[in-house]
């Protein structure tokens, strides 16, 4: 029935093509200014009445212009816009052939210092906030990234993720298209700082041209505006450096004209810089009605801490990364974007972990573990996408394959006790996700989605020699232990929504089915001193299967104003799950109606703020993963397995957010309230000793509850030339915790705060200062009596930036982490760099001396706490390192 059902759905798609014609009409006329002269590039816009673009067009150089558009049943009108007149905004007829004769009126402006400092830096078109490049530029800067990280109203984090007035950016383009997705650390970490002309906010972006009119867009994305000359030329640029027992070598090759858009690059470096990192996916694709699952590992070697600190100075790798990016404009609106990239890194870690649980029924529990490990990793990127992007019909087929090969080794030693470690894991997924949108006449559409996934895990765990004897052996010594793991994935979502517009409102159902399979293998193996193989026991076995039958609906109702928008949308879900366990002949059935209802508005406050408010209600169900009941040795302190029905959560979320930007005046800010419940039928409960932790997922109604208050301010203050930010957020999180058969209650309380300023002190000197202060306080009700504890963490970065010359600069940066739990002395970590450049005349070259941890500081601690957890995290720190580069482009 189902593949009956989709084959149905997919006639319907393709015969509804034909069953509207389409209304088109065509706009004409001249644009003058007030004494007849033509206003050349004048722009000019076609707008419904909820103010969306329709169409765009420009004048010729004598003031003419066309626009063809398909009507509906609303108001049009035309907006015209041209540099130094006042907007020209009248409605329209829609009549065919209709003649329209403009005349701007001259704009005149207060010729004070804020209006022309701003009007050089910044300025705003309809939703699109453009920063001039060479306005925010300094000399040390080498790509655009460089200078986004300075934008008034916009921050990236230490992820590289890019955030506008506290909204997370979705995408970045390069001259308005997508060639990284959702990997855009690609473009911001490569595209040449020279090669940009503006870098440009689009807010409320929905790219899908055949859905204008029909959706709300609350998306915000960056688009890279590139100089004439980038667009006409190859750019090709390298670095090559060399230090003490340090390398580092880039090639980027750069392609940015009409037809091809290229990025491809070839890097190595054993200095600390992630090249992970940069090929992370750390915006999303538009239109996805369905998210992709990611693949999820059973098994670890460690309970993984990264320090709160850039990792130039405590990663020690030796990283290779190459990448081929390209998008190939075809006609008629088509696109061909192939995306090819390799990882090969290797990782050491070495460190040591104190941790202390205070419990209240028994003495506090501590353990001691040393770790000295080497990851190495070999991944394989591939995805190729197909799109055409026009008014009637839009189609994008992206088909995506990932591998990646984990090989972890190392020793550890917990608790005096020492032994080795191998876990080999091997993945490989992928999947195709195909969007179709079809306008059927100008006031209904037609949308397909469909996504198909399969993803394999292979896991294994060997510690030699064997520990946990009294668990696995009796008590009686072996030689090593190995865990197996293994798990299978198939999902396929298939759904086809119809749109109608009619006045201010949008309707909209869908129907749709998802399924999902699931298969866990797992075994846990000892060998003994007489080198024999076995089982260690079927209560270490694992063979389960797992299916989600889902059918579902989605119904929305979309109110659209000129300043103003609400969305009410359900998505009824009839959930049929089944799971059966071979080793321990029990299977079950269950069957589940959810409602997820939603409700948003919008509404825009005069010409500068926003106001948002969202309430969600959703409904989560467990996977293999939640459900088996075989003991599973998943690192090498901790069992777990599960006695506990299907795991389900519920999900509410409600947030209310009001942000303001006024771009000429370079001030923006946000506020917004959050509530966060989150109901579950389940609870882990926790048996910890002092060299064991069992974990065991029981039948329990448990609730949490997060309240969040946070909010951001940016001001370019021009006669202090002073670019100045803030931010800070206030949560509280209250819920349970079950730890040596105690139910314990407890409350986190988070405050962080930050403040950052940037002032040129002279002509050539430039000084930024960064702060900040977060603090914690948890509490824990037991049987024994309250246990509280409180820490503090504070983090200061200030850089001092000298041109002392137009060829000599240097920068000097340090760095200092404060944490201070308040029973204990607080750990103190500083850094300090060094960075000259000199810059030959009429070179198109640099060379740079820099120097990473100038005082050489050689360990590293950090304190961490939570509602009954307390742990001291120590490593060693890359040694002071020296490295000559030399950076040149042809």
């Amino acid at each position: 029935m189902l593949k009956k059902g989709f084959l149905l759905c997919l006639t319907l798609l393709f015969c509804a093509t034909f069953l509207s014609a389409q209304n088109t009409v065509s706009i004409s006329g001249s644009v003058k200014d007030s004494i007849g002269n033509p206003v050349a590039s004048a722009s000019i816009a076609i707008v419904n009445q909820a103010g969306a673009g329709v169409t765009f067009g420009t004048t010729n150089d004598k003031g003419l212009f066309k626009c063809d558009f398909q009507i509906g049943y609303e108001s049009y009108s035309i907006k015209v816009t041209a540099m130094g007149f006042q907007q020209f905004y009248q409605a329209i007829e829609q009549k065919n052939n209709e003649l329209l004769n403009v005349v701007l009126k001259q704009k005149s402006y207060k010729l004070t210092e804020v209006t022309i400092k701003s009007n050089t830096k910044i300025s705003l078109s309809s939703d699109t906030l453009k920063y001039s490049v060479k306005g925010f530029q300094e000399s040390n800067d080498r790509v655009i990234g460089d200078v986004i990280n300075r934008l008034p109203g916009i921050k990236i984090d230490e992820n590289g993720a890019i955030s506008y007035n506290g909204k997370r950016i979705t995408n970045v383009y390069i001259d308005g298209d997508n060639l990284l997705d959702g990997r855009y650390k690609m473009a911001t970490n490569n595209v040449p700082v020279g090669a940009v002309e503006q870098v440009q906010v689009i807010e409320c972006d929905q790219p899908v041209k055949a859905l204008n009119g029909f959706v709300s867009s609350n998306n915000v994305s960056l688009n890279i505006k590139l100089t004439d000359s980038a667009r006409t030329m190859m750019v090709n640029s390298a670095y090559l450096g060399a230090g003490n027992k340090a390398h580092v070598a880039e090639l980027n090759n750069l392609i940015f004209n009409k037809k091809i858009k290229a990025i491809n690059t070839f890097k190595t470096n054993n200095i600390g810089e992630n090249l992970e990192a940069e090929q992370a996916v750390l915006g999303q694709s538009f239109n996805n009605e369905v998210a992709l699952k990611l693949p999820k590992t059973f098994l670890s070697m460690e309970s993984e801490t990264l320090p709160n600190m850039k990792e130039k100075y405590y990663l020690l790798n030796n990283d290779y990364a190459g990448s081929l990016n390209a998008l190939i404009k075809m006609k008629a609106d088509w696109g061909l974007r192939l995306n090819l990239s390799t990882l090969q890194l290797k990782r050491k870690f070495q460190y040591n972990n104190t941790i202390n649980y205070f419990l209240g029924t028994t003495d506090t529990i501590r353990f001691n573990a040393d770790q000295d490990n080497v990851y190495k990793l070999n991944q394989w990127h591939a995805e190729a996408q197909f799109e055409k992007n026009s008014k009637s019909i839009y189609l994008k087929s992206i088909t995506k394959l990932e591998i990646p090969k984990w090989k972890r080794n190392g020793s550890t030693l917990q608790n005096e006790q020492g032994f080795g470690q191998s876990q080999p894991t091997k993945q490989l997924s992928i999947s195709n996700e195909t969007n179709l949108v079809k306008a059927l006449g100008v006031n209904n559409i037609l949308q397909y989605n469909g996504l198909v996934q399969y993803y394999r895990v292979d896991e294994n765990l060997e510690i030699a020699p064997g520990i946990q004897q009294n668990i696995v052996n009796g008590g009686a010594g072996y030689l090593a232990l190995n865990q197996r793991a293994s798990t299978k994935n198939i999902f396929i979502n298939q759904s086809a929504t119809f749109k109608t517009k009619f006045n201010c409102f949008v309707l909209s159902a869908a129907a749709g089915a998802s399924f999902e399979h699931n298969q866990l293998n797992s075994h846990l193996y000892k060998t003994d001193s007489t080198n024999n193989t076995s089982s260690v026991g079927n209560q270490f076995k694992n063979d389960i299967g797992f299916s989600n039958l889902g059918l579902y609906g989605r119904i929305s109702a979309l109110y659209l104003l000129k300043k103003s928008s609400i969305n009410l949308e359900a998505s009824p879900t009839l959930n049929n799950i089944s799971y059966s366990d071979s080793e321990r002949s029990t299977a079950k059935k269950n069957t589940y109606f959810v409602f997820n209802p939603m409700i948003e508005f919008r509404k825009t406050l005069g010409k500068y703020s926003e106001l948002n408010t969202r309430f969600a209600q959703q409904t989560q169900f467990g996977q293999v993963n939640d459900i088996y009941g075989g003991t599973i040795l998943v690192n090498y302190r901790q069992f777990n397995f599960n006695d506990t029905p299907l795991p389900k959560t519920d999900l509410t979320n409600i947030n209310l957010r009001y942000s303001y930007r006024k771009p000429l005046k370079m001030l923006f800010y946000n506020l917004m309230l959050g509530f966060d419940r989150t109901n579950q039928n389940f609870i882990n409960s926790y048996t910890l000793d002092s060299g064991l932790t069992k974990s065991v997922a029981i039948d329990f109604r448990n609730t949490i509850d997060q309240y969040s208050l946070n909010g951001n301010i940016s001001k370019y203050i021009f006669s202090l030339e002073i670019n100045i930010a803030a931010h800070g957020s206030l949560g509280m999180q209250k819920g349970n915790n079950f730890y040596n058969g105690e139910i314990t209650p407890f409350k986190t309380y988070q405050l962080n705060t930050g403040l950052s300023l940037r002032k040129k002190l002279f002509a050539k000197v430039t000084l930024s200062v960064a702060g900040d202060l977060s603090r914690s306080l948890n509490k824990q009700e037991s049987l024994g009596g309250p246990i509280e504890n409180e820490s503090a963490n504070e983090r200061i970065k200030g850089e001092w930036l000298h041109n002392l010359s137009s060829g000599f600069s240097y920068v000097l940066t340090y760095n200092f982490v404060s944490y201070r739990q308040f029973s204990h002395e607080p750990i103190r970590n500083q850094f300090l760099d060094f960075n000259l450049k000199y810059a030959p005349t009429n070179w198109k070259s640099f060379f740079e001396f820099q120097c990473v941890n100038l005082i050489n500081q050689r360990a590293y601690q950090q304190i961490s706490s939570s509602a009954n957890q307390l742990s001291t995290y120590q490593m060693p720190l890359r040694s002071r390192t020296f490295l000559i580069k030399y950076s040149f482009t042809f």
